[in-house]
């Protein structure tokens, strides 16, 4: 005797249709939660090769150490990486820009993809040997070509003045000229690559320290091991620093001091995001799977009525759909997984024909394609829980009406559930349109069907607008763009430019807003008593007074400081101090000047309240990228620095244009300024934000490819829903036809259905998409606020939904017109 589990198969055999829209389903959910899975190892290995071509393949680096120190480190098995390099001094390009010579050893340099990549020649070998990028010869005013000598004059000053500063002068051979690196303009130091044994030629021994780059060998440990050797080798504190744009990328914890010894990065919002749009893809797909199955099976409750009248249990009601379910998932997920994975493969094997290799530190695409190799195999575990989500969403839609016929008589089972509809307040009005008002009372009679329907379509619009805004979080370049102010740095440091300068420019056509600083350096006994502090300087410490005009200061407090606050700064009503470095000699701190918070200070007898005090590197000011000189800055606004210093005028202006503003046009306003003011010079960083763009644009164009897979699925998800809905439904509309409706005015009731459905999911997937785009955005600013609403992804999803609902509508209604009455009504599925 055949056991009634055979049941089970024969059902999915005799109603194919039905069977192959649940499989398609499931195959489409496992599809998108395989992609996504795929693709999140290959787009942070993206973003981390972007973060290693812009700042280099190093967590970190130890500063002016030592030979002992070096050997010290190196013999550390903590660390699986290290570089040592010889600072060899700088020049002066311009007021603006400074060119550091470095002599890297045992090509340490190759750690640096963005600015060892050759025009011409060949990277110095040997010592006296020079690499130069080609807009640094052009700032040198260096005619000659590869093989030529170059003569240099350059600066050598050690950190905490542990050796007086030095100047030399040497003649280079020019081995090769590399790319150029505008990404340097950011920091202002551009780099110039020296051969090994150089610096052995220029100082003497005793005058030779050491830079060192370093990576640990385990990244959640990485901050213990730093601080535990600084300590033990008694490195000064501002002598480690952190290559914070790499370590963002990596998703590494760290403490710098520039940061106030706070995290660098917001772990916890980071991980919101990317549980969130995980948890909404996951969602969406389980939802698809519950709604077609929900429709299915609510159908099939005549078919249970029918088991329980021949005897069925209710133990094997709920056997018999189990099996269904998981024949069905067991053909579907394996072929969405198969399916899933050779997409995301093509997705990106495509995509990687339209970017530079070498923007990803490899030399072709072939190297490309294996770093994808490397980074695509997947998340299990992100796989193992999209499975388990499709089996138990399919469960859950299956459950409800199993439980009902096995509670019920088998005659009521069998004659279905009853559907009350309620009409209250019910008033005569004109019906303007039949087909539109009839769509809408469907709507009204379903509401479970309709709700579940609507919430599915809602899922995978939220899907499709949360991944847009999650793929900001992929550019690592942000960091860098945050540590510049302004389009163009204009400088004059001498003559300096007056508030009609400033005005000038801010009623520029181009100009959004501009910053100004205004200096002073008070170095000199003579000068420090002319401005009558109320407190002594401390050895090696100078006094330094710095206006801030409005724009100015909010770039420089970045929100650290309250509305109220800032309020009495921009009026003239406080200050805001700078710590001086503490200077350490033979291992041991000396003193220094040190301010907090709710003090007062007395700059030319003018009694100023400190509303915030920084230390270390944090809140450092200087005009344009000029290295500090040690001391006690007063920040203050731009109305109250006249009063105290007795000066007006600004040393640097920092505009801000439109986006749509004409950049060669206000190359000649600020050339024309430059020739009006002499000693004035600007630098643009349109080759900066041009060389940022297109590190970002690789990885946009991987992750749209990723979205666009994703927003295909997801619109073959709603047309599958609709369609179910539909097939479901055609007893239905034999009934309709059989009491008189045309095709036409069936046609246009379910074509309105379809529209509702596509409009309702718009409206609130967009308003649920927004509230996942503040949550993505809150992981790039560490703070829950509103933002910009993504108008065009809303429209693009707005737009693609309503349509795949009205594809989906018309697909099966042509084929059920085409039917006859009777054999609609008679039809079983």
């Amino acid at each position: 005797m055949k056991s009634y589990r055979v049941l089970a198969w024969k059902e999915l055999l005799a109603q194919k249709v039905t069977s192959i829209l649940i499989l398609i389903a499931v195959i489409l959910s496992t599809i998108i939660t395989t992609v996504i899975g795929q693709s999140i190892g290959i787009l942070n290995a993206m973003k981390e090769q972007q973060a290693i071509a812009l700042a280099g393949e190093k967590y970190g680096s130890f500063v002016q150490l030592t030979e002992e120190q070096l050997a010290a480190i190196k013999s550390d098995s903590r660390f699986s990486y290290i570089g040592a390099a010889i600072d060899l001094g700088t020049i002066e390009l311009n007021s603006q820009l400074r060119l550091s010579l470095v002599e890297y050893l045992d090509h340490s340099y190759e750690r640096y993809p963005a600015f060892t990549e050759l025009l011409e020649g060949r990277l110095p070998e040997r010592p006296m040997e020079i690499a130069l990028s080609e807009d640094v010869l052009k700032f040198l005013g260096f005619q000659g070509k590869v093989g030529d000598k170059i003569s240099l004059t350059a600066s050598k000053a050690w950190r905490h003045g542990i050796l007086p500063a030095v100047d030399y002068t040497e003649e280079f051979i020019l081995t090769g000229i590399t790319k150029s690196n505008y990404v340097a303009y950011t920091y202002g130091m551009l780099p110039g690559i020296v051969g090994e044994g150089t610096a052995e030629r220029l100082f003497p021994s005793g005058q030779v320290y050491y830079v060192v780059d370093f990576r640990t060998a385990d990244k959640k440990s990485m901050q213990s091991t730093v601080e535990d050797v600084a300590e033990r080798l008694q490195i000064p504190e501002l002598d480690v620093t952190y290559n914070i744009v790499y370590l963002s990328a990596a998703g590494i914890p760290y403490d710098d001091t520039e940061e106030n010894g706070e995290s660098g990065m917001d772990v916890s919002f980071l991980q919101l995001a990317g549980i969130m749009v995980g948890g909404l893809v996951l969602l969406a797909s389980g939802l698809v799977i519950y709604n077609v199955l929900k429709i299915s099976v609510s159908k099939r409750m005549k078919e249970y009525g029918v088991l329980r009248a021949i005897g069925g249990e209710k133990g094997q009601l709920y056997g018999i759909v189990s099996l269904q379910i998981l024949f069905l998932c067991l053909i579907g997920i394996p072929i969405g997984m198969l399916i899933g994975f050779l997409s995301a493969k093509t997705i990106f094997s495509m995509a990687t024909g339209f970017v530079s290799p070498e923007m990803f530190m490899v030399q072709d695409a072939a190297g490309l394609q294996e770093l994808i190799q490397e980074n695509s195999s997947g998340k299990p575990l992100f796989l193992a829980v999209g499975a388990l989500f499709t089996l138990f969403f399919a469960f859950a839609a299956a459950v409800p009406a199993v439980r009902y016929a096995g509670k019920v008589a088998p005659t009521v089972a069998m004659s279905g559930r009853d559907t009350k509809i309620r009409r209250r307040n019910r008033r005569t009005k004109k019906i303007r349109n039949f087909a539109a008002y009839y769509a809408r009372l469907n709507l009204k009679r379903s509401r479970g069907r309709t709700a579940i329907t609507i919430l599915s379509l809602v899922m995978s619009i939220t899907v499709f607008v949360a991944l847009q805004s999650f793929t900001a979080l992929l550019n690592a370049a942000e960091l860098m763009e945050e540590m510049r102010l302004g389009d163009y740095s204009i400088i004059n440091e001498t003559a300096g430019f007056t508030s009609a300068d400033l005005e000038n420019l801010l009623g520029n056509e181009a100009v959004d807003s501009a910053a100004a600083i205004q200096f002073s350096l008070y170095d000199t006994e003579e000068l420090i008593s002319g401005m009558s502090p109320g407190f002594e300087l401390k050895p090696g410490e100078t006094l330094q007074v710095v206006g801030l005009n409005e724009a100015y200061m909010d770039y420089y407090t970045r929100g650290r400081i309250s509305k109220e606050d800032m309020k009495r700064l921009n009026a003239g009503e406080g200050c805001v101090i700078k710590n001086p470095f503490p200077i350490v000699y033979e291992g041991k701190e000396l003193e220094h000047s040190e301010f907090r918070a709710g003090e007062t200070v007395s700059i030319n007898g003018r009694e100023l309240p400190v509303i915030e005090a920084f230390d270390g590197t944090d809140g450092f000011a200087s005009v344009g990228n000029q290295g500090f000189t040690n001391g006690i800055q007063v920040i203050v606004s731009d109305r109250l620095y006249p009063e105290l210093t007795g000066r007006k005028e600004y040393q640097e202006i920092c505009p801000v244009l439109k986006r749509e503003a004409d950049r060669e046009q206000f190359d000649l306003t600020v050339e024309a300024l430059c020739r009006e003011i002499p000693g004035t010079t600007y630098l643009s960083y349109e080759d900066t934000d041009r060389q940022l763009a297109e590190s970002y644009e690789q990885i946009r164009m991987l992750a749209w490819g990723l979205i666009l897979f994703v927003g295909l699925i997801g619109l073959l998800n709603i047309v599958n829903t609709v369609y179910t809905n539909i097939h479901t439904r055609v007893t239905e509309i034999g009934m309709q036809r059989a009491i008189g409706m045309s095709h036409e005015v069936l046609y246009q009731t379910f074509l309105w259905e379809g529209a509702y459905y596509g409009i309702i999911a718009a409206l609130i997937g967009c308003v649920t998409g927004y509230i996942c785009t503040i949550f993505v955005e809150a992981a790039r600013t560490d703070t829950i606020q509103l933002v910009s609403i993504p108008v065009v992804s809303m429209a693009e999803a707005t737009a693609m939904s309503v349509l795949a609902c009205l594809i989906a509508t018309c697909i099966p209604l042509r084929r059920i017109a085409k039917m006859s009455i009777v054999d609609s009504i008679e039809t079983i599925e």
